[in-house]
């Protein structure tokens, strides 16, 4: 068994998958906006003798083809953001020509059972899994069956007495982090949250400097913090990279996405090798749709981009704030 992900590129095809999940137990995938684009005539051409509507359609679906029966696909924000709408398939692949729908796509088929919605933050959810639910791309595998597997039972099981404990110790958990968060804004707004992080950066193994850098966007040029830290290539041999790191001090919900494109700036600026943004305000729809967009830009050069928000923020703080320790 295997499991993946599938990321639908276009918002306003996004009831049409659902409906044919739903309603006709069927998958539906795009890149197939024309008529004769089936995977299975495709895969006999050569490169060569493709038209460039073959190519795009190849190119963003190929994969389709090593789906098996038994695989499940994870539509992702179907049928709306943060929620996930999973499949089990149940029939090879197949094309559908012509579609019985006034939607120009989504020719790309799969015979689905086990069809069920949920929300990927769900606190039923493994982290891990959770984690592989955010976009990564159009088409990817998510490599954690056992903590689907676990995910799904919990998610199937959602009255029974046979939970663990742990289910609901993991909300009381959560509901004391996002506490924790929003003190952590209150006491320390604006810049004073720059100067709290820089202290819990110098704490993190590997991390070799940490420059407070300038006093707002154009002297900082994005990077409120730079991050000097070694990263091993092979055995003893290390070399020296550096991460830049926009940092908002946010109440509530984050939907400004302003710190997405200050990033880009500070990576492209210090020739940095990876970037990161930490914020107290909790992921929004907006910031996540746009985060995801720079990603895929910086995969183009092998530069990773990370974001912390929330909660995810104090899971960092108190893993390697030290004065956290002596408080306990």
């Amino acid at each position: 068994m295997a499991v993946y992900a599938y990321g639908t590129p276009e918002n306003e095809a996004i009831p049409f998958v659902y409906e044919s999940l739903t309603n006709e137990k069927i998958s539906r995938f795009l890149w197939s906006y024309f008529d004769n684009c089936d995977l299975n005539r495709l895969k006999n051409l050569s490169w060569q003798d493709m038209t460039e509507d073959e190519k795009n359609c190849w190119g963003h679906a190929h994969r389709l083809l090593n789906f098996k029966i038994g695989d499940w696909i994870m539509h992702i924000n179907v049928p709306s953001w943060g929620l996930v709408t999973a499949a089990k398939i149940c029939s090879e692949y197949f094309y559908q020509n012509p579609l019985p729908y006034a939607l120009n796509d989504g020719r790309h088929c799969f015979e689905v059972d086990e069809v069920f919605t949920f929300d990927r933050n769900d606190i039923r959810v493994h982290p891990k899994f959770s984690s592989r639910l955010k976009l990564r791309g159009g088409l990817w595998q998510i490599y954690c069956e056992e903590e689907f597997k676990k995910s799904l039972d919990n998610l199937k099981n959602k009255n029974s007495e046979q939970l663990p404990q742990n289910f609901y110790l993991s909300e009381e958990v959560k509901n004391t982090l996002d506490k924790l968060t929003e003190r952590i804004q209150a006491n320390n707004p604006g810049k004073t949250f720059e100067t709290f992080l820089a202290k819990v950066f110098r704490n993190v193994p590997g991390v070799t400097e940490v420059i407070e850098n300038g006093f707002g966007w154009g002297t900082d040029h994005g990077a409120d913090l730079i991050v000097n830290y070694t990263s091993t290539i092979i055995g003893d041999l290390t070399e020296e990279k550096t991460m830049v790191v926009q940092v908002k001090s946010y109440e509530g919900e984050h939907w400004d996405t302003k710190a997405v494109d200050q990033l880009k700036d500070a990576i492209n600026k210090y020739n940095a090798a990876s970037g990161m943004i930490i914020t107290t305000g909790k992921m929004t729809e907006a910031l996540d749709k746009k985060f995801n967009e720079l990603v895929e830009e910086m995969k183009k050069n092998n530069i990773s981009v990370f974001i912390l928000a929330g909660a995810d923020v104090t899971k960092f703080i108190l893993k390697y704030w030290k004065e956290y320790s002596a408080m306990i």
